[in-house]
């Protein structure tokens, strides 16, 4: 994006300083009481670069359960559909990937960070605990149950090894669902087997350099393979390689579920935020149910450019239903495409307490995308058949079986444009083309308006001062010398005079303002802080579990029953806490700005009430006293206030649901942090309010104020004096301001 505009704003901005001080005594003031919202060339770059960030790249969340399909559609979308990122075995193996370009190849690595390990382990350990105290659940309930049938005798019936066996069994496939304690346990068995010791990889880097694309899928398997030496250590990957569809883009694929490793886990989220684009992969057989709640947890609403897509991957393991026989293929895509768009509308808005999905769920369906890596590497690779593995070939065969007429060995043509039609990755393309596009519109959009304000501010500033320049040709011309000397001659009395008075106004408008402003700010971060705890209250939703057991022996009876609970997300909580202190940082500023010009609207009202009582016949209008203090008040340090972005609670920063007393432990903890922040923030403001107070009574404004009045007076008897040459001057002044685009 073009950064002409603001170039030729910071060169206006700093050629009217240069002229400020060239003339100062004129223009000066003039410049300070209006250049506020052009304090320096340093600010309007780190402002502009804030909020254009135009070198930033579109970036691409992809979230989804492993086995959702990730890989697949990666390597289609970006590496020709070679095998080039291994496809994970379990939640644990999927690192963090994040793709970018670069003119040169490059794979870089990172490790865990020793904390890492220490979570690790505690969890594993958690997940050795409950295995046990479940095993021993299941074993006495077996043996109860056992006693009821046989009537008290349960050694004639109950084997108690095979009981035990069993117990172990149903232990380890329940526990097996909580993916954050089993992945952590399988991880940390990993890392206690490895060859290689924590102490040589813990917060390490390492950077590869391939020689081809295809080098990187060898490389990589040492990393992330579910075989590789350094599979239990790798944190993410990052890989930057010379592609044109990189350009632009920065792609991260995410691990799908619970992490237990908190640097990947906190890695993760951070670029999942600050994603303008999320692609939430399930697949087309197992569409968003419940195994991808985890998933879609992750996703929080974002202000600014955001777009989302459900992206239903390996849908041709959907084509060979018996329902579909003897229909073509356009007709059975479009029922299967109809079908998962009704599905993901009605799933998500189950899950929409924040609002996050309102896109998808009123969409018409646009924005559910069928996608097949594995067609799409076929389609790619089909003169090389003897390349396919068995997956590829039993797509393959499949699909000639059940549609001959659009897949054939014999028809190339077609076979490949059915493919192609199959794997949609033209479609995905197409969608992250037009955000980037809507992204350049919108950054375009944001560099014109805020451009646009700091030109109407440096004309104000040029304004200002050449209506400071005109004001003084204008005393030169009406003032009276003989009057003006008899004011200098009485000038230290009448200082003495008014000096008191204006102390004394300065003093109250200020302690007024200190009063005023402490509560108005109070009452902003309060406001901000219920705002978040209704967003956090929202987190926690309720939901209905249903069970069924069986009574009797011979003759069995089932039963249903049905409990309440209640479920808390911990992202969102997250977000609720993050969305405040973003809002206090970002916004707090421009309310102490709009505080601080009522302040100096006080002072010089009450200051311009005491000149005008005392010496009414002083030459210093009101419009006059109001450019001098608004220029003392400017030279002194605006109160700056932030929270802490950096202390969330351990708690917060976990992104596994937590149900009934533990989600409510977590929302207690989201409660009190917010407390904790409002009442940090709530100190800062009174002993920043009072210090800016303290300091404005110090600058000794009244001085101040009368010593630029003997000043100014001297310069206009000086003008008056030398009046011809003094007007020449004011007016190459204007002139040279009038110059200035």
């Amino acid at each position: 994006m073009s950064t002409e505009r603001l170039e030729k704003i910071i060169e206006k901005r700093n050629t009217l300083e240069s002229l400020a001080i060239k003339h100062k005594e004129i223009l000066h003031d003039a410049f300070l009481n209006k250049c506020s919202d052009l304090k320096d060339e340093q600010y309007l770059r780190r402002e502009y670069e804030q909020q254009i960030d135009a070198n930033r790249d579109l970036q691409i969340g992809i979230v989804g359960r492993v086995k959702a399909g990730k890989s697949s559609l990666l390597n289609a979308l970006l590496f020709g559909g070679s095998t080039i990122l291994p496809k994970a075995a379990t939640p644990m193996t999927a690192a963090l990937t994040v793709l970018s370009y670069s003119d040169k190849l490059k794979v870089t690595v990172r490790f865990f960070e020793p904390g890492d390990f220490t979570k690790l382990k505690e969890k594993s350990d958690a997940y050795e605990n409950k295995l046990r105290k479940l095993e021993n659940e299941l074993f006495e309930k077996a043996r109860k149950e056992a006693e009821i049938k046989a009537g008290g005798f349960t050694k004639a019936i109950f084997d108690e090894a095979k009981a035990r066996n069993r117990a172990a069994c149903d232990a380890k496939r329940t526990l097996r669902e909580d993916i954050g304690l089993s992945g952590a346990f399988d991880q940390y068995q990993k890392i206690k087997a490895s060859p290689i010791s924590q102490n040589e990889v813990a917060g390490q880097i390492k950077e590869l350099y391939p020689n081809s694309v295809e080098d990187i899928s060898t490389m990589l398997a040492d990393y992330v393979g579910s075989e590789g030496k350094y599979m239990p250590f790798t944190q993410s990957v990052e890989i930057a390689y010379p592609n044109e569809k990189l350009k632009g883009i920065r792609i991260v694929d995410t691990p799908g579920f619970n992490d237990p490793v908190p640097s990947r886990e906190e890695r993760a989220y951070q670029l999942l935020k600050i994603s303008d684009v999320v692609l939430i992969l399930s697949q087309a057989g197992r569409f968003l149910d419940a195994n991808d709640k985890a998933v879609l947890d992750k996703i929080t609403v974002k202000d600014g450019l955001r777009e989302l897509f459900v992206v239903a991957s390996q849908v041709d393991t959907q084509l060979l239903g018996d329902e579909y026989f003897g229909m073509s293929l356009e007709d059975v895509y479009s029922d299967i495409a109809s079908r998962l768009s009704q599905q993901a509308r009605s799933v998500l808005t189950t899950c929409n307490e924040s609002g996050a999905f309102d896109q998808l769920i009123h969409d018409d369906g646009s924005r559910v995308i069928l996608v097949s890596g594995d067609c799409e590497s076929m389609y790619l690779t089909f003169a090389n058949k003897n390349s396919w593995d068995k997956d590829k070939v039993t797509i393959w065969k499949n699909l000639c079986d059940n549609f001959r007429d659009y897949f054939s060995d014999k028809d190339e043509a077609t076979s490949k444009a059915s493919l192609r039609r199959l794997s949609n990755i033209d479609v995905v393309e197409s969608k992250i083309e037009t955000v980037k596009q809507k992204k350049n519109e919108i950054l375009a959009d944001s560099a014109n308006k805020i451009c646009t304000s700091w030109e109407n501010a440096a004309e104000d500033l040029k304004r200002g001062m050449k209506d400071a320049a005109e004001q003084q040709i204008k005393r030169i011309n009406e003032c009276n010398i003989n009057s003006l000397q008899n004011e200098k001659n009485s000038i230290e009395s009448f200082c003495m005079k008014v000096e008191a008075g204006i102390s004394n106004a300065v003093i109250s408008a200020v302690d007024d303002w200190r009063s005023e402003t402490t509560k108005e700010m109070m009452s902003f971060v309060n406001d901000l802080q219920a705002d978040a705890k209704n967003d956090a209250k929202n987190a926690r939703t309720e939901f209905t579990r249903h069970h069924t057991y069986t009574t009797g022996w011979i003759f069995k009876d089932y039963h249903e029953y049905t409990t309440q609970h209640t479920r808390v997300n911990p992202v969102q909580l997250r977000a609720a806490v993050e969305d405040y202190t973003g809002k206090v940082n970002n916004n707090l500023k421009n309310e102490i700005l709009y505080e601080l010009s009522q302040l100096k609207r006080k002072i010089s009202s009450k200051v311009a009430i005491v000149w005008a009582t005392k010496a009414a016949e002083q030459n210093m209008d009101e419009d006059a006293v109001a450019v001098k203090i608004n220029a003392i008040i400017e030279s002194l340090n605006i109160p700056d206030f932030k929270l802490p972005e950096d202390t969330l609670p351990k708690e917060l920063r976990e992104s596994g649901a937590k149900e009934d007393e533990a989600g409510d432990h977590l929302l207690a903890v989201c409660r009190s942090y917010l407390n904790e922040l409002a009442n940090k923030m709530s100190s800062q403001l009174i002993d920043e309010i009072a210090r800016y107070a303290g300091a404005i009574k110090k600058a000794d404004l009244a001085s101040k104020l009368l010593e630029k009045y003997r000043k100014d007076l001297d310069n206009l008897i000086h003008d008056i004096q030398n009046k011809e040459q003094s007007i020449n001057l004011y007016e190459k002044v204007i002139e040279e301001l009038e110059v200035i685009a």
